[in-house]
């Protein structure tokens, strides 16, 4: 097939190169992240400190500490993240970083071991799909100038994921996990490292699951249906890699992961009354809701040291991802009738005619919102509900190199990486809405419309990126400047029946070319504080469906300072972000009653700015590391000033008035991590605190159906290593079991997660 054939290729020359080479030994183990940081142009796993940008790194021993599931548990510990979350258990996040726009995460730049993981990056960057955090070795968090490297999209920042390397020596692990919740979760992987005498290379294998099942908290209310999950997910990895003596050290790498889930999920949320007495529930006419995917990645990854100063590493790939989520959609009150009947079951009026409407407007609305309930004995008019099929399958292939190169000029050390990808995507939505009537508490289905016929679109991109960075320093001065440019284009392909042999309808295409300048600078004071600065250009392309939109474009500024020692670390940085035109596009997850999927809307001219800190001691090495146990301590700060400077109307943001602050941005966000280690046992507890949030553009006191309140979250996790290797788990998360209103899109209020209780056991071979 012709989107394989970069692996292929690939895969020949690689082979060719290992076997000729005369190349030195690559396992020694001092690569954990499979040379993954030479192809981002990062290296933050090894050399944080020497970054000039906002950089933050979640190794192994940190993500193992809560062992989390959700993805937005884990960043709260990172601070400028922005998260609007969902279902509870993170399945699908909202990520925005420094105020960027947080649906669907669709700008911020999600990665796993090198290759963008949205489904479509160009053509469709909606992160529908999210990598499962829980079986990730590490993950890096990256902000301001530092997003440049990756691409396309630079205004949000970037997420890179490092999954499981095959470890050096043969070994396993295996967690499983219980909990509360009819909760059942199974990690495990086992591998190594191989010398083959028979080989001209050393040989390494890996295999590994991830299984999480859940009954789920919500109930349907009184109807059938089911609100957990269930998914698996499946990687395998073999490399090849030279032998001591040869003359390159090299590495090849392929990686296969599968997965596939089953989430009995909605968009459907509750009145505000609801959300306060009975939080856990869910109307009848959700009872058919339930998303289906599958994602399959393919990956090769090859890494050679040229010599000691120059290493170039490749990495062709493949993602295919499919998704069919069939959920409520819309709600058509338009005949308020029973065909032969004469007495009117809902209002007709056009302002009880979505679903949002209604459930903020209960007042108005009483008789569209007893078709949501659906109690028993009541039968609406047919056709009143529409669910919606949103089928749609995502291609993703392409191929990326890059190069660095160290040496000295002009007085000066350089760090030179350059760098090019090849990126080919699509989306083919073929979808349809079929109508249904609520009887006796049973959505029951009254016209079943042909797939096709809601949404019938092909949306293709392709992209040749290319980026050229040089860090040169002198003395305790060092500058990183990088350029990036971006050709891309874009065609969508739209029919209006399901009929593709005939000529489509319409045609949209879109085409840019764009440069993206960064500068930061690194002054070392002293050994242990140093100031850093910088400016980059932040870019978001507008939707593929767009026919005149402009792409979004910002200047983006950091400044501040770190400290470090051997007891105790300080970060401050502060930010502003001048968006020239800050854009957002129309998906079901914002509420899309009001505007057309896929299209995207223009907020005009808005400034984000704010300050991050960060700081962490153990207070065990504080008194002089007397003491016999270990006392981490870590906290995490966020304040944040949004403000739009234009008044707009808008169908996405909702009715904007220039000095409006952004919805979503909460002003202040607090993380707190204390922890106690003995010698065979371990606690450890997190606090996050997310202040009072707007879930509308708007000035001075926020409505009540418009806000989310503030909130404090307290989870606790205790081990206790009954011999070398095995440890027994306890973990609760939501420790004070808070409720609170998580959201309040696209329709109605969404609760958090109650107190989920966990025990287990987790064995290291």
């Amino acid at each position: 097939m012709l989107k394989l054939k970069y692996l292929g290729a690939a895969a020949l020359c690689a082979l060719l190169s290992l076997h000729t080479a005369q190349a030195s030994d690559l396992a020694d183990g001092e690569n954990e992240f499979n040379n993954i940081d030479i192809m981002t142009v990062v290296g933050t796993a090894k050399n944080l400190g020497d970054v000039a940008g906002s950089v933050t790194f979640i190794p192994p021993e940190k993500l193992e500490l809560q062992s989390y599931t959700d993805i937005n548990r884990i960043l709260r510990q990172v601070p400028g993240i922005n998260l609007q979350e969902e279902d509870g258990y993170g399945l699908r996040p909202n990520i925005g970083l420094r105020g960027s726009g947080l649906d669907r995460s669709a700008k911020v730049l999600i990665m796993e071991d090198g290759v963008l993981m949205a489904p479509a990056p160009y053509a469709a960057p909606s992160a529908y799909y999210f990598p499962f955090s829980n079986r990730m070795n590490a993950v890096e968090i990256s902000k301001g100038p530092s997003t440049t490297k990756y691409g396309p999209y630079t205004t949000g920042g970037a997420i890179q994921f490092f999954s499981t390397p095959i470890p050096e020596e043969l070994s396993g692990h295996a967690s499983v996990l219980v909990s509360n919740q009819e909760r059942s979760i199974i990690h495990a992987w086992a591998g190594g490292k191989f010398a083959v005498d028979q080989l001209p290379f050393d040989v390494g294998l890996l295999v590994e699951t991830y299984q999480d099942n859940a009954e789920g908290f919500k109930e349907i209310e009184s109807g059938p249906g089911d609100t957990g999950f269930s998914l698996q997910d499946y990687v395998a990895k073999i490399g090849l890699y030279t032998k001591e003596g040869a003359r390159y050290a090299q590495s090849l790498e392929f990686k296969f992961q599968f997965s596939d889930e089953r989430s009995d999920e909605t968009y459907l949320g509750l009145t505000e009354t609801d959300i306060r007495s009975r939080p856990f529930v869910r109307y009848n006419a959700s009872q058919l809701d339930q998303m289906n995917t599958e994602h399959y990645t393919y990956q090769l990854t090859h890494n050679i040291e040229l010599s000691d100063s120059i290493e170039l590493t490749t990495i062709a790939y493949n993602t295919d991802f499919t998704r069919n989520w069939e959920k409520l959609d819309r709600f058509d009150n338009s005949d308020p009738f029973f065909t032969s009947g004469t007495a009117p079951l809902l209002s007709g009026t056009g302002s009880c005619n979505s679903l949002n409407e209604i459930l903020v407007d209960l007042l108005n609305c009483p008789r569209e919102f007893q078709v949501l309930s659906g109690p028993a004995g009541f039968t609406s008019p047919d056709d009143v509900l529409g669910i919606r099929q949103n089928n749609r399958s995502y291609y993703t292939y392409g191929i990326q190199s890059a190069a660095s190169f160290r040496f000295d000029a002009l007085g000066f050390e350089h760090d030179l990486v350059a760098s090019i990808r090849y990126h080919e995507d699509s989306v083919d939505r073929f979808q349809e809405q079929d109508q249904y009537r609520i009887d006796n508490s049973v959505v029951v289905k009254t016209t079943d419309n042909a797939p096709g016929t809601q949404a019938n679109r092909l949306s293709k991109a392709e992209a040749l990126s290319l980026y050229l960075e040089d860090t040169f320093s002198t003395g305790p001065v060092a500058i990183t400047a990088g350029v990036r440019f971006e050709t891309v284009d874009t065609r969508q392909r739209r029919w209006n029946t399901p009929d593709r042999s005939l000529a489509p309808d319409s045609i949209r295409e879109n085409s840019y070319d764009i440069f993206l300048p960064s500068l930061s600078v690194l002054v070392d004071v002293t050994d242990n504080f140093a100031l850093l600065a910088g400016a980059h250009r932040g870019f978001a392309a507008a939707s593929v469906s767009s026919r005149t939109q402009e792409p979004e474009e910002s200047i983006a500024y950091e400044a501040g300072g770190r400290f470090a020692n051997d007891l105790f670390n300080f970060e401050v940085i502060g930010f502003f972000n001048d968006y020239s035109n800050l854009i957002a596009e129309c998906t079901n997850s914002t509420g899309g009653s009001e505007c057309d999927i896929g299209d995207t809307d223009n907020a005009g001219e808005a400034d984000v700015y704010g300050l991050e800190v960060v700081a962490g001691v153990d207070l065990g090495n504080a008194f002089g590391g007397s003491s016999r146990y270990k006392f981490p301590v870590s906290v995490a700060y966020t304040y944040t000033e949004t403000e739009f400077k234009s008044t707009v109307d808008s169908g996405i943001f909702g009715d904007i008035t220039a000095g409006d602050e952004l919805p979503y941005v909460p002003g202040q966000q607090l993380y707190l991590s204390a922890g106690v280690e003995g010698s065979n046992w371990g606690a450890n507890a997190d606090l996050s605190y997310v202040g009072e949030t707007r879930g509308l553009p708007g000035q001075g006191t926020i409505p009540a159906l418009e806000r989310i309140d503030a909130r404090t979250i307290v989870d606790l996790a205790v081990y206790y290593e009954i011999r070398e290797g095995v440890r027994l788990r306890l973990k609760v998360e939501n420790l004070f079991d808070e409720n609170y209103v998580a959201a309040r899109r696209p329709y109605g209020a969404r609760p958090g997660k109650p107190r989920e209780i966990f025990g287990g056991i987790t064995i290291d071979l």
